[in-house]
Protein backbone atom coordinates (compact mmCIF):
# COMPACT_ATOMS: atom_id res chain seq x y z
CA UNK A 1 0.00 0.00 0.00
CA UNK A 2 1.05 3.78 -0.84
CA UNK A 3 2.02 5.49 2.02
CA UNK A 4 3.02 9.26 2.55
CA UNK A 5 6.60 9.53 3.78
CA UNK A 6 8.83 12.26 4.77
CA UNK A 7 12.49 12.22 4.47
CA UNK A 8 14.82 14.61 6.09
CA UNK A 9 18.66 14.94 6.52
CA UNK A 10 21.04 17.29 7.58
CA UNK A 11 23.64 18.78 5.39
CA UNK A 12 26.83 16.89 4.58
CA UNK A 13 26.88 14.42 2.10
CA UNK A 14 27.57 11.84 4.35
CA UNK A 15 23.95 12.45 5.73
CA UNK A 16 21.99 13.06 2.26
CA UNK A 17 23.53 10.67 0.30
CA UNK A 18 21.85 7.62 2.10
CA UNK A 19 19.04 9.55 2.65
CA UNK A 20 18.76 10.21 -1.17
CA UNK A 21 19.15 6.71 -1.53
CA UNK A 22 15.89 5.93 0.79
CA UNK A 23 13.96 8.31 -0.98
CA UNK A 24 14.94 6.94 -4.49
CA UNK A 25 13.92 3.51 -3.39
CA UNK A 26 10.84 4.26 -1.75
CA UNK A 27 9.77 6.27 -4.80
CA UNK A 28 10.44 3.15 -6.79
CA UNK A 29 8.09 1.53 -4.59
CA UNK A 30 4.91 3.96 -5.23
CA UNK A 31 5.01 5.34 -2.11
CA UNK A 32 4.68 9.44 -2.62
CA UNK A 33 7.98 10.78 -0.73
CA UNK A 34 8.92 14.22 0.28
CA UNK A 35 12.88 15.19 0.91
CA UNK A 36 13.34 17.69 3.45
CA UNK A 37 16.62 19.89 4.08
CA UNK A 38 18.63 22.55 4.68
CA UNK A 39 20.03 24.85 1.96
CA UNK A 40 22.92 22.66 0.94
CA UNK A 41 20.74 20.08 -0.27
CA UNK A 42 19.81 22.23 -3.51
CA UNK A 43 23.60 20.77 -3.98
CA UNK A 44 21.61 17.29 -4.43
CA UNK A 45 18.69 17.89 -6.42
CA UNK A 46 18.41 16.56 -9.48
CA UNK A 47 15.63 17.10 -12.58
CA UNK A 48 15.02 13.37 -12.42
CA UNK A 49 14.00 13.09 -8.67
CA UNK A 50 11.13 11.20 -8.66
CA UNK A 51 10.13 12.79 -5.04
CA UNK A 52 9.84 16.63 -3.98
CA UNK A 53 12.35 18.54 -2.01
CA UNK A 54 12.41 21.15 0.06
CA UNK A 55 14.46 23.56 2.18
CA UNK A 56 13.64 24.11 5.58
CA UNK A 57 14.89 27.08 7.60
CA UNK A 58 17.51 25.37 10.30
CA UNK A 59 20.86 26.52 12.36
CA UNK A 60 23.75 24.95 14.61
CA UNK A 61 23.86 26.00 17.66
CA UNK A 62 27.35 28.30 19.05
CA UNK A 63 27.61 29.60 22.55
CA UNK A 64 28.33 33.12 21.24
CA UNK A 65 24.87 35.44 21.77
CA UNK A 66 24.68 36.83 18.73
CA UNK A 67 24.82 33.27 16.83
CA UNK A 68 22.57 31.54 19.85
CA UNK A 69 19.29 34.32 18.54
CA UNK A 70 19.96 33.75 15.28
CA UNK A 71 19.46 29.72 15.93
CA UNK A 72 17.19 30.34 17.94
CA UNK A 73 15.06 32.42 14.88
CA UNK A 74 15.92 29.86 12.11
CA UNK A 75 14.91 26.91 14.28
CA UNK A 76 11.73 28.59 15.09
CA UNK A 77 10.55 29.76 11.82
CA UNK A 78 11.72 26.04 10.31
CA UNK A 79 9.58 24.17 13.03
CA UNK A 80 6.64 26.42 11.99
CA UNK A 81 7.30 25.58 8.14
CA UNK A 82 7.47 22.17 9.11
CA UNK A 83 4.15 21.95 11.00
CA UNK A 84 2.50 23.71 7.79
CA UNK A 85 4.46 20.68 5.52
CA UNK A 86 2.54 18.04 8.19
CA UNK A 87 -0.38 19.74 7.67
CA UNK A 88 -0.81 19.95 4.41
CA UNK A 89 0.61 16.31 3.21
CA UNK A 90 -0.21 14.37 6.75
CA UNK A 91 2.88 11.86 6.12
CA UNK A 92 2.74 8.57 7.96
CA UNK A 93 6.06 7.94 8.89
CA UNK A 94 9.25 10.34 8.98
CA UNK A 95 12.36 8.90 7.88
CA UNK A 96 15.55 10.85 9.89
CA UNK A 97 19.16 10.67 8.84
CA UNK A 98 20.57 13.00 11.76
CA UNK A 99 22.92 16.58 11.50
CA UNK A 100 20.92 20.04 12.78
CA UNK A 101 18.91 20.43 9.25
CA UNK A 102 16.60 17.51 10.69
CA UNK A 103 16.07 19.25 14.02
CA UNK A 104 12.85 21.77 13.28
CA UNK A 105 11.28 18.84 11.50
CA UNK A 106 12.27 16.53 13.91
CA UNK A 107 10.24 18.70 16.88
CA UNK A 108 7.22 19.23 14.29
CA UNK A 109 7.05 15.60 14.32
CA UNK A 110 6.96 14.86 18.14
CA UNK A 111 4.14 17.69 18.23
CA UNK A 112 2.09 16.28 15.24
CA UNK A 113 2.92 12.43 16.89
CA UNK A 114 4.04 11.39 13.42
CA UNK A 115 5.45 8.09 13.78
CA UNK A 116 9.55 8.37 13.46
CA UNK A 117 12.43 6.21 12.24
CA UNK A 118 16.34 7.50 12.66
CA UNK A 119 18.85 6.31 10.97
CA UNK A 120 22.65 7.05 12.57
CA UNK A 121 25.32 6.69 9.81
CA UNK A 122 28.04 6.27 12.36
CA UNK A 123 29.36 3.90 15.08
CA UNK A 124 28.38 6.45 17.78
CA UNK A 125 24.72 8.30 17.88
CA UNK A 126 24.43 11.61 16.65
CA UNK A 127 23.05 14.11 18.84
CA UNK A 128 19.69 15.33 16.98
CA UNK A 129 19.56 11.97 16.64
CA UNK A 130 20.46 11.27 20.69
CA UNK A 131 17.53 14.20 21.50
CA UNK A 132 14.91 12.32 19.39
CA UNK A 133 15.81 8.60 20.25
CA UNK A 134 13.24 8.32 22.70
CA UNK A 135 10.60 9.30 20.65
CA UNK A 136 11.22 7.06 17.81
CA UNK A 137 9.73 3.71 16.92
CA UNK A 138 12.72 2.79 15.43
CA UNK A 139 16.13 3.15 15.31
CA UNK A 140 18.58 2.15 12.18
CA UNK A 141 22.46 1.98 12.67
CA UNK A 142 24.75 1.12 10.43
CA UNK A 143 27.30 -0.64 12.59
CA UNK A 144 26.50 -3.79 15.01
CA UNK A 145 27.60 -1.97 17.93
CA UNK A 146 26.48 1.90 18.03
CA UNK A 147 27.27 3.81 21.04
CA UNK A 148 25.54 6.42 22.69
CA UNK A 149 22.05 5.15 23.22
CA UNK A 150 19.82 4.44 27.01
CA UNK A 151 19.11 1.51 27.90
CA UNK A 152 15.43 1.67 27.29
CA UNK A 153 16.04 2.32 23.95
CA UNK A 154 18.12 -0.57 23.27
CA UNK A 155 14.80 -2.61 21.69
CA UNK A 156 14.39 0.17 19.16
CA UNK A 157 17.74 -0.64 17.21
CA UNK A 158 18.03 -2.17 13.86
CA UNK A 159 21.02 -3.16 12.30
CA UNK A 160 20.26 -2.19 8.71
CA UNK A 161 23.63 -1.09 7.07
CA UNK A 162 24.93 2.49 5.35
CA UNK A 163 22.95 3.00 1.65
CA UNK A 164 25.15 3.43 -0.80
CA UNK A 165 24.34 4.57 -4.30
CA UNK A 166 23.30 2.07 -6.90
CA UNK A 167 26.86 2.55 -8.90
CA UNK A 168 29.12 1.96 -5.97
CA UNK A 169 27.10 -1.38 -5.18
CA UNK A 170 27.82 -2.66 -8.85
CA UNK A 171 31.61 -2.55 -7.32
CA UNK A 172 30.69 -5.28 -5.40
CA UNK A 173 31.05 -8.17 -7.89
CA UNK A 174 34.51 -6.66 -9.38
CA UNK A 175 37.22 -8.96 -8.34
CA UNK A 176 39.88 -6.79 -6.12
CA UNK A 177 43.60 -7.17 -7.84
CA UNK A 178 46.75 -5.29 -6.98
CA UNK A 179 49.71 -4.73 -10.06
CA UNK A 180 52.97 -6.42 -9.68
CA UNK A 181 55.84 -3.79 -10.16
CA UNK A 182 57.67 -3.01 -13.09
CA UNK A 183 55.55 -4.15 -15.53
CA UNK A 184 55.46 -3.05 -19.08
CA UNK A 185 53.92 0.48 -19.71
CA UNK A 186 51.56 1.28 -22.74
CA UNK A 187 52.45 2.68 -25.73
CA UNK A 188 49.76 5.84 -24.51
CA UNK A 189 50.94 6.66 -21.61
CA UNK A 190 52.12 9.94 -21.01
CA UNK A 191 55.01 10.90 -18.57
CA UNK A 192 52.96 13.34 -16.04
CA UNK A 193 49.78 14.99 -16.09
CA UNK A 194 49.00 19.06 -16.23
CA UNK A 195 46.91 21.09 -13.98
CA UNK A 196 44.95 21.90 -17.33
CA UNK A 197 43.86 18.28 -18.14
CA UNK A 198 41.51 18.16 -15.09
CA UNK A 199 39.35 20.50 -16.36
CA UNK A 200 38.78 18.57 -19.37
CA UNK A 201 37.26 15.34 -17.27
CA UNK A 202 39.19 13.28 -19.06
CA UNK A 203 42.32 12.69 -17.46
CA UNK A 204 41.81 9.26 -16.98
CA UNK A 205 41.53 7.25 -19.84
CA UNK A 206 44.19 9.33 -20.66
CA UNK A 207 46.81 8.09 -18.43
CA UNK A 208 45.54 4.60 -17.60
CA UNK A 209 48.15 1.99 -17.94
CA UNK A 210 49.02 -1.60 -17.16
CA UNK A 211 50.90 -1.62 -13.84
CA UNK A 212 49.97 1.22 -12.56
CA UNK A 213 49.34 1.81 -9.26
CA UNK A 214 46.41 3.93 -8.01
CA UNK A 215 46.01 5.58 -4.89
CA UNK A 216 42.46 7.84 -4.04
CA UNK A 217 42.84 10.33 -1.47
CA UNK A 218 39.35 11.55 -0.32
CA UNK A 219 39.39 14.16 2.29
CA UNK A 220 35.43 13.97 2.96
CA UNK A 221 33.18 17.04 2.18
CA UNK A 222 35.47 19.98 3.59
CA UNK A 223 38.30 17.99 1.93
CA UNK A 224 41.51 17.49 4.15
CA UNK A 225 44.30 20.32 4.81
CA UNK A 226 46.96 17.41 6.38
CA UNK A 227 46.26 15.24 3.32
CA UNK A 228 47.60 18.30 1.07
CA UNK A 229 50.56 18.88 3.89
CA UNK A 230 51.52 15.55 4.45
CA UNK A 231 51.17 13.11 1.13
CA UNK A 232 52.98 14.62 -1.43
CA UNK A 233 56.34 14.70 0.90
CA UNK A 234 55.16 10.92 1.42
CA UNK A 235 55.00 9.84 -1.93
CA UNK A 236 58.05 11.38 -2.44
CA UNK A 237 60.07 9.76 -0.17
CA UNK A 238 58.47 5.94 -1.24
CA UNK A 239 61.16 3.97 -2.75
CA UNK A 240 61.42 4.35 -6.61
CA UNK A 241 60.52 1.35 -7.76
CA UNK A 242 57.16 2.30 -6.26
CA UNK A 243 56.77 6.06 -7.47
CA UNK A 244 57.77 5.21 -11.08
CA UNK A 245 53.94 3.09 -10.91
CA UNK A 246 52.16 5.46 -9.03
CA UNK A 247 49.07 7.63 -9.86
CA UNK A 248 47.30 9.69 -7.46
CA UNK A 249 43.97 10.90 -7.47
CA UNK A 250 43.04 13.25 -4.56
CA UNK A 251 40.18 15.28 -4.18
CA UNK A 252 41.03 18.54 -1.72
CA UNK A 253 40.18 21.84 -0.41
CA UNK A 254 39.19 23.97 -3.54
CA UNK A 255 41.76 26.58 -2.29
CA UNK A 256 44.53 24.60 -1.95
CA UNK A 257 43.66 22.18 -4.91
CA UNK A 258 46.40 24.69 -7.22
CA UNK A 259 49.20 24.67 -4.28
CA UNK A 260 48.97 21.09 -3.80
CA UNK A 261 49.18 19.96 -7.62
CA UNK A 262 52.03 22.16 -7.77
CA UNK A 263 53.40 20.32 -5.14
CA UNK A 264 53.03 17.00 -7.26
CA UNK A 265 54.27 18.74 -9.72
CA UNK A 266 57.68 19.80 -8.50
CA UNK A 267 58.58 16.20 -6.96
CA UNK A 268 57.65 14.52 -10.65
CA UNK A 269 54.80 12.48 -9.05
CA UNK A 270 51.86 11.23 -11.27
CA UNK A 271 48.64 13.06 -9.77
CA UNK A 272 45.84 14.57 -10.39
CA UNK A 273 44.02 16.64 -7.63
CA UNK A 274 40.58 18.39 -7.69
CA UNK A 275 38.30 19.80 -5.08
CA UNK A 276 35.11 17.68 -6.63
CA UNK A 277 35.00 14.35 -8.53
CA UNK A 278 32.29 13.52 -10.96
CA UNK A 279 33.28 10.18 -11.63
CA UNK A 280 34.32 8.69 -8.45
CA UNK A 281 32.41 5.29 -8.60
CA UNK A 282 35.04 4.96 -11.37
CA UNK A 283 37.55 6.35 -9.32
CA UNK A 284 36.96 4.19 -6.35
CA UNK A 285 36.86 1.11 -8.81
CA UNK A 286 40.01 1.61 -10.01
CA UNK A 287 41.80 2.37 -6.88
CA UNK A 288 44.51 0.04 -5.22
CA UNK A 289 44.46 1.51 -1.82
CA UNK A 290 42.06 4.22 -0.34
CA UNK A 291 43.19 7.36 2.05
CA UNK A 292 40.65 9.17 3.71
CA UNK A 293 38.95 10.57 6.69
CA UNK A 294 36.36 8.10 8.07
CA UNK A 295 33.23 9.25 7.39
CA UNK A 296 30.28 6.58 7.69
CA UNK A 297 29.82 6.51 3.72
CA UNK A 298 33.14 6.99 2.78
CA UNK A 299 33.93 3.58 5.13
CA UNK A 300 30.50 2.15 3.38
CA UNK A 301 31.39 2.71 -0.33
CA UNK A 302 34.90 1.30 0.18
CA UNK A 303 34.04 -2.00 1.73
CA UNK A 304 31.42 -2.73 -0.46
CA UNK A 305 33.99 -1.79 -3.37
CA UNK A 306 36.16 -4.33 -1.46
CA UNK A 307 38.99 -1.01 -1.17
CA UNK A 308 42.02 -1.45 1.51
CA UNK A 309 42.04 1.88 3.83
CA UNK A 310 44.38 3.71 5.61
CA UNK A 311 41.85 6.02 7.66
CA UNK A 312 42.64 9.37 9.35
CA UNK A 313 39.75 10.62 11.80
CA UNK A 314 38.57 13.88 12.06
CA UNK A 315 39.53 15.01 15.03
CA UNK A 316 36.98 17.33 16.27
CA UNK A 317 34.60 14.94 14.35
CA UNK A 318 31.34 15.40 17.03
CA UNK A 319 31.60 12.79 20.06
CA UNK A 320 34.93 11.34 18.22
CA UNK A 321 32.74 9.47 16.23
CA UNK A 322 35.00 9.15 12.99
CA UNK A 323 37.81 7.48 15.38
CA UNK A 324 34.71 5.26 16.53
CA UNK A 325 33.80 4.25 12.80
CA UNK A 326 37.74 3.99 12.27
CA UNK A 327 38.12 1.82 15.38
CA UNK A 328 35.56 -0.69 13.84
CA UNK A 329 37.50 -1.91 10.38
CA UNK A 330 40.83 -1.36 12.16
CA UNK A 331 39.49 -4.03 14.24
CA UNK A 332 37.98 -6.70 11.51
CA UNK A 333 41.44 -5.61 9.26
CA UNK A 334 39.99 -3.91 6.86
CA UNK A 335 42.10 -0.36 7.33
CA UNK A 336 44.92 1.29 9.10
CA UNK A 337 44.27 4.18 11.18
CA UNK A 338 46.06 6.82 12.27
CA UNK A 339 45.22 9.67 14.74
CA UNK A 340 46.08 12.84 12.95
CA UNK A 341 48.64 13.70 15.97
CA UNK A 342 50.55 10.53 14.21
CA UNK A 343 50.28 11.31 10.68
CA UNK A 344 53.97 12.56 10.23
CA UNK A 345 55.83 11.87 6.64
CA UNK A 346 57.92 9.35 7.59
CA UNK A 347 54.95 7.05 9.49
CA UNK A 348 52.54 7.07 6.51
CA UNK A 349 55.91 6.36 4.02
CA UNK A 350 56.45 3.77 6.18
CA UNK A 351 53.52 2.27 6.01
CA UNK A 352 52.51 2.59 2.26
CA UNK A 353 56.15 1.00 1.41
CA UNK A 354 54.72 -1.48 3.66
CA UNK A 355 51.64 -2.24 1.92
CA UNK A 356 52.45 -1.38 -1.73
CA UNK A 357 55.26 -4.25 -1.47
CA UNK A 358 53.22 -6.93 0.18
CA UNK A 359 49.86 -7.29 -2.41
CA UNK A 360 48.85 -10.37 0.12
CA UNK A 361 48.49 -7.37 3.06
CA UNK A 362 46.26 -5.69 0.43
CA UNK A 363 44.20 -8.77 -0.66
CA UNK A 364 43.74 -9.44 2.95
CA UNK A 365 42.25 -6.18 3.66
CA UNK A 366 40.25 -6.11 0.42
CA UNK A 367 38.73 -9.22 1.48
CA UNK A 368 37.88 -8.50 5.38
CA UNK A 369 36.22 -5.25 3.80
CA UNK A 370 34.08 -7.52 1.49
CA UNK A 371 33.16 -9.15 4.82
CA UNK A 372 32.21 -5.61 6.19
CA UNK A 373 29.84 -4.76 2.83
CA UNK A 374 26.37 -4.61 3.68
CA UNK A 375 24.99 -4.45 -0.39
CA UNK A 376 21.55 -4.12 1.15
CA UNK A 377 21.37 -1.23 3.40
CA UNK A 378 18.59 0.75 1.71
CA UNK A 379 16.42 -2.00 1.64
CA UNK A 380 16.69 -3.05 5.26
CA UNK A 381 15.76 0.53 6.07
CA UNK A 382 12.53 0.68 3.64
CA UNK A 383 11.54 -2.79 4.92
CA UNK A 384 10.76 -1.15 8.41
CA UNK A 385 7.64 0.55 7.39
CA UNK A 386 6.24 -3.12 6.75
CA UNK A 387 6.75 -4.02 10.28
CA UNK A 388 5.08 -1.35 11.73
Amino acid sequence: MSKKIFIVSGGTGGHIIPARCLGELLASQNHQVYFFGDVKLKNYIKNQDQFKSFIIQASQFKKTPSFLLKAIAKISFGTLQSLWYFLKYRPDYIFAFGGYASFPILLASVIVKCPIILHEQNAHLGKVNRLFAKYANKIATSFPQTTGFKENELSKIIFTGNPVRKEIIALNSTKYQIPHFKEELTDDTRDKIGYDVILTSDFYDVVKRKGQINILVIGGSGGAKIFSEILPKAFFNLKEEIKEQLYITQQCRAELVESTFATYKSFNLNAVVNGFFENMNELLENAHLVIARAGSSTIAECCIAKKPMILVPFELSADNHQQKNAQYLQENGSAIVFKEKDFSINHINNIINQLLTSPQTLEKMSNNCAKLAITNATYNIAKIIDCQ
